[in-house]
This record gives structure tokens, sequence and C-alpha cells, in this order.
């Protein structure tokens, strides 16, 4: 079977490389071969990923090319796929569902069969549901209209089966004249800003206090001197995120390149995890500024410790082109994921050459295989950001985190302190 990949090159989507795999019943672990079709070769100036570029040859593989692995439809979405689409849950429904969901996913790629499949639905709805714009009034109030709106259309449309993870989650976008859409129903001409808007799980009080404090959490990392974007906003029971992967200029939407470190390891299977230690060393390999990131990636790792954001998935973290540079994407999910009640632990550890978990920073910091020359400059800048440490509870207060948050994490803000001094 096959599926053929689009860009978003130069202002428009175009077919860029098809994707084969010889067997879709073994899921993504199954051999595959990937060709770029001889007109983009010719015109085209963007590589699917980063670890393809632009050729004549085909890439034969032994399993799917990760970068499809950020475009399999997960959580939320993909439950909503699985019951629209009467499919069951085998090895082989992560392709059948990017075949139907990945038609809008993070990023500047999708897939041509999604596209078809997503026109065919529309054809199938009224056009008052394809056409129809809500004010933030009935968004924020759930209005009869909006609801009805996200069941007839806006599963599809906003996106929820390209985003990972388990939190509701749609993409939506903001017109010139202020009204919201679900994101892949409003041509791009029309398109002001866009937004990842989060809704809370709503199983438990923990999930919505979660949702509501990841606004802080991000207003601590820049205080904490971290690379952010623009600061989400918390309205009613929803979290509004401003999205980076999109840039609105006066000549149109610009989508930039973006993939999850599960893409750049070249992970074969979803549920792999890398430790940081390999993760770390492959950005280093393809980011325009290792150094940078590599003070940027340690400092994320010593705040999440700090503030108990313990979900840390690959996918939670992605880099991106931007003016012909790669570099790590402005933090997200960044959040107090310590109060889940899902037992969920840190998926991704620093580990030794034996492959033990190291959990104190002076044995984490000796792992790192940076050359020693960098190194000296790298623990310049821990020593600087461990200092920080002091404060942190005072930034937590002064950014608005609860405090029953900022008390609990007293112990483990400490210990990291103690860990980082000389």
């Amino acid at each position: 079977m096959q599926c053929t990949i689009e860009i978003f090159d130069r202002g428009q989507w175009q077919p860029c490389c098809i994707v084969e795999t010889e067997n879709p019943s073994a899921g993504s672990q199954s051999p595959s071969v990937l060709t770029y079709l001889p007109d983009y070769v010719e015109n085209g100036s963007l590589p699917v990923s980063i670890h393809f570029p632009v050729r004549k040859e085909p890439y034969r593989l032994s399993h799917w090319p990760s970068f499809m692995l950020d475009m399999v439809p997960r959580g939320e979405g993909r439950e909503y796929l699985l019951y629209e689409c009467h499919i069951q849950e085998e090895l082989a429904t992560d392709w059948k569902l990017m075949l139907v969901g990945a038609i809008n996913p993070i990023g500047n790629l999708r897939i041509a069969e999604a596209n078809v499949f997503y026109r065919n639905f529309l054809s199938k709805k009224a056009p008052l549901w394809v056409n129809r714009g809500f004010t933030i009034k009935e968004i924020l109030e759930r209005s009869e209209n909006f609801v009805e709106y996200l069941e007839e259309h806006g599963m599809l449309s906003a996106g929820t089966t390209s985003v990972q993870g388990k939190t509701p989650k749609f993409l939506m976008t903001q017109d010139k004249d202020g009204l919201w859409y679900a994101d892949a129903a409003l041509p791009d001409t029309r398109a002001a800003r866009h937004f990842l808007v989060k809704l809370s799980r709503g199983r438990n009080l923990a999930d919505w206090k979660i949702l509501e404090n990841e606004t802080a959490y991000v207003r601590v990392a820049r205080e904490m001197g971290l690379a952010v974007g623009e600061l989400p906003k918390w309205q009613s029971d929803m979290l509004f995120i401003p999205r980076f992967d999109r840039t609105v200029t006066e000549t149109g939407v610009i989508r930039h390149h973006q993939e999850s470190i599960a893409s750049l390891c070249q992970l074969a299977d979803a549920s792999e995890r890398p430790s940081h230690n390999v993760a770390l060393k492959t950005l280093r390999k393809f980011v325009s500024d290792p150094f940078a990131t590599t003070v940027e990636y340690l400092k994320r790792d010593i705040l999440n410790m700090a503030m108990g954001n313990i979900d840390n998935h690959p996918f939670n973290k992605a880099v991106r082109m931007l003016h012909g540079k790669i570099g790590l994407t402005p933090i997200f999910d960044f959040s107090p994921s310590y109060l889940l009640t899902d037992d969920i632990e840190r998926s991704m550890e620093w580990m030794d050459k034996n492959g033990d978990i190291l959990d104190n920073w002076n044995d984490i910091l000796d792992s790192l295989d940076i050359p020693p020359e960098e190194m000296s400059a790298v623990l310049v800048e821990i020593d600087r950001f461990g200092r920080k440490l002091d404060s942190l509870q005072d930034i937590m207060t002064q950014q608005g985190v609860d405090e029953d948050i900022v008390d609990a994490r007293y112990y483990g803000i400490q210990n990291l302190r103690s860990q980082l001094k000389n």
C-alpha cells in the first residue's frame, strides 16, 4: 500500500513524495520505501524530514519513516475516527487512520488521501456548518450551535485527529473579523491568528488544575530564561495557545517545518522511549547551534524536574525550521503534570553507558557526550541556572502558580539546588 505526502511549500500544498509499505498489518515496523516525485525533485525546496533530503533515489527503510509517527491520530481524535470510520484497533490501524485523519497536522505536511477523505466528508455537510464562524462568547459558553458544530464538523476540521495527547484539543483559527473557525475550514486568505485550544479532560479536579496552571508555568519558564512562544490564555475552562508552527504575513500563511524528537531519533514505534542522552546527542547533529540547544535542553529538563512536569515523552519535544535554521521549538505541554491520577512517570531518563538511570545532576552532566572545550561553557550556564532555583518558588508565586503547587514543589526544588551547587 502507499500514500502521498503533501508539503506546504512557497504558499501552496503540493505532492512531494510517495511512501509505500510492504505490510501495513505489521504496523509502523513494516519495511517501507520513500520516493520523492520527479516534479518535486526538479522544483521542490523543502524535505519532508531532516533525515530525508530531496533526491532522485528512493529511501529504503526497515520501518516507516519516523516523521509519519507525528501524523498518526491519537487520543480523542483517534477514538473519534475509530467510531466514525468503523475501524478496529489492530497493528494495521495506524496506517488506516493516517489515510483519513492526517488532514491538517502540526507543521507543514499532510497526507493527500486524508485530504480527499476530508473534502468528501465536507460535501455531505450543510453549507451552514462548513462556513459558520463563532464569537469567543459562543465558544466559552459552549453554545448549543458551537457544540453541534464540533459534533457535525469540527472533529476533523479542527484538527483533533492530528494533535498528540489525551487532553481534548482543537485547532482553531480566528479570521480578520474576529470570528473563530475550525482550522481546516478557513481559507488561509482569511486567517489572522491560529490557536491550539485545550479543554480539561474533566475527569477530576486535578485535570482542571493542571490545565489552569499551564499559563503560569509558561510564564515561569520565560522568567527563568527559557525559550517560550506567545503566552497562552486561560478563559473559562479552556486554554488558548497561540501556535508557533504558523506565521501570518501580508502575503499569506507560512507553515513551518516541525518534527518531534521521536522523528529526529528515527523511532520505529511510538511506544519507544530514547534516553535523554540519545535525544540530546541526536539534536546536536542537526540543530544550527548545538551549544545553545544543549544548554536550553538541559535547563528545560532541570525545570521539568523542579516543577513536576513529568509527562516528558518524545512527542512533547520538537524542532522546527525557521528562517533556514533548525532549533528547538518554544516550550510546550509544560504543566504540573505530577498531579495526574493516571500513574504517569517520566518516560525519558538520563542514563549512563550501562543503561542505568541517573538521578543526580552531577552524574548526568558527567555522562554528556560533549567536547571538553564546549562542556566547560555548558557548566558555566548550568551553574547560573542552578542559582536561579533559589528564587524559583518566589517566581512561581509572582507568575500565578497556585499556592498549594508552589508549596508541594519545595523539596524537589531544594534537592535540585543542592545537586547543582559547586
